[in-house]
């Protein structure tokens, strides 16, 4: 798919106040018919997202970023009932990446500043609107790097690249290029040659007339992150921070109840999206929030919006289309399509919700930290390893071990925390599975009952509860936005 810019079942469908025959299904909740609205053959699909053991996934062939695959073998192999072809990619063109914004477990994998995106929160609600995305990176906390992508390889001199493990292949190097690559948040060496993303790292890709940046800016042992802010149109930013899975293509059809369908503002401009009538695959929601998803024979984009207004949606946007459109429902493939590089699919579980962590900055003593942590109804939860390392040497200092006899942890005030390594790192930004646990704790011997939540193997504890054992003052800068703890 082209943008101005540079830089999804089945035939599906609950058909609403129409008597036409339908097809039910037990678990999960899904119906299949056909019909036409406003004299378009349309077929569709509902997944009812009300249902909180159905899940939305965004899948990629082969589990990487680089390859394609069918959208029938994604779905199977990653036991879903329902799947659709996601956003455009290269089909034509070497290796098969992705064009539009792919989100995924609430890691930001591939990203377009032109179309629209389809997201789905913790709590299921499907959401979509026109973002922008900015990187930010860090060098031992300091603002210093702007990369303009992510995974996505450019020959221009000038381009800064992210790349992570999801990429999925060997990340090529033009002569004169540098790169830091980051393991478990330290630059452990620059690569100046063909590399691979290590497990749990990334790397900035400084092409080569911007290289004297790495030389200039990054050294081996320093500590790198990076964040992606992203800036909707029409919705809110918090919104956007608890989107779990995404899918970017376009145009989008309709936004918060209003029809948009207005390819030239989000930056298309082939005839055949903006003006002409072609086979169109979307995805929407109503305000009952259940998904509907499928295929309109031959539309304009503003016939498609009538059609997604008639079936009741208030949120609905395109996906890619074509010999791309892919349907597949309870083992079938409905419609097969070409290979392709994503798809979203629906799947049935029990596992635990995810959530995605927050950048918590806390002013220590006056001294800025960078905490990974969560906010959970309102309160932020700390891994205790790290508040003890950010009050070391303080006169709150305090010890966290582990009791094999009481098979609990146990926290020893006064006393100095001895660091085990990983203390104050950043994960790989994957959103991760939430549980409430009443993990035993005992402070100077004594047992104290405190609401943590077991999240991604560690047990996170509220700042205030753990901060009040050892009299250490939490308050809030309103004027700064910013958490502050004083230990004096």
């Amino acid at each position: 798919m082209i943008f101005k810019t540079k830089g999804w079942s089945v035939l599906v469908a609950l058909l609403l106040l129409i008597s036409t025959p339908l097809t039910a299904f037990a678990e999960p909740s899904a119906y299949i018919s056909g019909t036409k609205i406003n004299g378009l053959s349309t077929n569709y699909m509902v997944v009812d997202m009300n249902n909180q053991q159905v899940q939305p996934l965004i899948m990629t062939a082969g589990n990487n970023l680089c390859s394609a695959d069918s959208v029938a073998n994604m779905a199977r192999n990653n036991n879903c009932f329902a799947a659709i072809n996601g956003t455009y990619f290269s089909a034509y063109d070497g290796i098969p990446v992705p064009w539009g914004t792919i989100i995924r477990n609430g890691k930001v994998l591939h990203v377009s500043n032109g179309g629209a995106v389809a997201g789905f929160t913790s709590q299921g609600r499907l959401v979509v609107d026109r973002l922008s995305f900015h990187f930010k990176g860090y060098i031992n906390g300091e603002y210093r790097a702007i990369p303009w992508r992510i995974n996505h390889p450019s020959d221009e001199a000038e381009a800064i690249t992210i790349f992570t493990p999801e990429y999925g292949a060997v990340v090529k190097m033009a002569g004169g290029a540098k790169a830091p690559v980051v393991e478990n948040g330290t630059v452990t060496y620059i690569a100046t040659t063909d590399f691979y993303v290590p497990a749990g790292g990334f790397a900035i890709v400084y092409n080569p007339q911007v290289a004297d940046l790495v030389d200039e800016r990054f050294q081996v042992g320093d500590q790198v992150r990076y964040e992606v802010e992203i800036t909707p149109t029409f919705t809110k930013a918090e919104t956007w921070d608890s989107v779990i899975q995404a899918v970017g293509a376009g145009p989008s059809l309709i936004i918060n109840g209003q029809v948009t369908a207005d390819g030239e503002a989000e930056q298309f401009f082939e005839g055949k999206i903006l003006t002409g009538k072609a086979a169109r695959t979307f995805i929407g929601a109503g305000a009952d929030g259940k998904v509907r998803m499928g295929t309109i024979q031959a539309a304009t984009i503003k016939e498609a919006a009538a059609v997604c207004q008639g079936l009741g949606l208030i949120n609905a946007m395109c996906l890619d289309g074509g010999g791309s459109i892919a349907l597949y429902h309870q083992g079938k493939s409905l419609t097969a399509g070409r290979k392709v590089n994503n798809a979203l699919g629906f799947t049935y579980s029990n596992n635990a919700p995810l959530t995605k962590a927050s950048h918590i900055q806390v002013q220590v003593d006056g001294v800025m930290v960078d905490f990974e942590g969560y906010n959970i109804d309102g309160s932020n939860y700390l891994k205790l390893r790290d508040l003890a390392m950010a009050v070391n040497h303080t006169e709150k200092n305090f010890q966290v071990a582990w009791d094999q006899e009481k098979k609990a942890v146990q926290l020893l005030s006064e006393t100095a925390y001895t660091p085990v390594g990983g203390e104050l790192a950043w994960g790989d930004g994957s959103a991760k599975t939430i549980a409430a646990t009443s993990s035993p704790i005992y402070v100077d011997g004594q047992s104290q009952a405190l609401m943590a939540y077991s999240i991604g193997g560690n047990n996170y504890f509220k700042l205030r509860d753990v901060a009040q054992l050892f009299d250490i003052a939490v308050d809030y800068d309103y004027s700064a936005k910013t958490i502050t703890i004083q230990t004096k």
